[in-house]
C-alpha cells in the first residue's frame, strides 16, 4: 500500500491520557531532526486547521533544507570497509578472461552519474601501497568535485528560498501582471 505523498513528514498525535492532540511535523537532515507539533487546541481545536499550518510548516522546512543528494552512503564509513576512508576499497577486476586484485574508489555525483576509478598493482609493477593511495587520491578529487557541484547549485537557488531562510516575505516576481 503507498503512503500518500501530502503528507510526508507528517504524523498524527492522538494521546487522550495527555489530552494532546495535533499534528507533528519532523524531517532529519545532516543527522538531526527538525521538528515541531500543530496542537489542534491552538488553532480553534480543528484539527484541519492544524494540519494547513504543519503542511506550509513543512514545505517551509523542505526549501530551506532540501533533500540530500543522492550517494551520501559514499561518504559514510562501513562496517564492512575496516581501515579504509569511505569509498574506498579493495577487490577484485576480470579482463579478458584475467582476474586482477585492484584498489577502487568511488562517488557518485550530484547529477546521479556513478564514478568508478581502479588502481591496479602488481609485483613487477606498482605496488598495492601506491595503488591504495592513488585511490584515496581519486577519491578526495572525486569528493572535492561533488562539493564544487553543491556549491554551484546553492549559488542558483532561487531567490524566494534565501528570503524564507532570513524570515522575509519572498519578493514578488517583476514584470508579471
Amino acid at each position: 500500500m503507498k503512503k500518500d505523498k501530502s503528507m510526508r513528514h507528517i504524523s498524527r498525535i492522538d494521546q487522550d491520557k495527555k489530552h494532546q492532540h495535533g499534528w507533528w511535523v519532523r524531517i532529519h537532515r545532516d543527522k538531526k531532526m527538525i521538528h515541531s507539533f500543530f496542537s489542534d487546541a491552538a488553532h480553534n481545536y480543528d484539527a484541519a486547521r492544524a494540519l494547513r499550518a504543519a503542511k506550509k510548516y513543512r514545505d517551509t522546512l523542505l526549501l530551506i533544507h532540501p533533500k540530500p543528494e543522492r550517494g551520501n552512503m559514499f561518504n559514510r564509513p562501513n562496517s564492512r570497509n575496516k581501515g579504509n576512508p569511505p569509498g574506498v576499497h579493495r577487490t577484485r577486476s576480470r579482463h579478458r578472461g584475467r582476474s586482477y586484485t585492484v584498489w577502487q574508489a568511488g562517488w557518485i555525483l550530484p547529477n546521479g552519474k556513478r564514478i568508478n576509478r581502479k588502481f591496479h598493482y602488481s609485483a613487477d609493477g606498482r605496488s598495492e601501497k601506491e595503488a591504495k593511495q592513488l585511490a584515496i587520491k581519486a577519491r578526495e578529487e572525486g569528493v572535492k568535485l561533488i562539493e564544487k557541484m553543491m556549491r554551484e547549485k546553492q549559488e542558483k537557488r532561487p531567490r524566494y528560498i534565501t528570503a524564507v531562510k532570513k524570515g522575509r516575505k519572498p519578493a514578488a516576481k517583476k514584470g508579471r501582471k
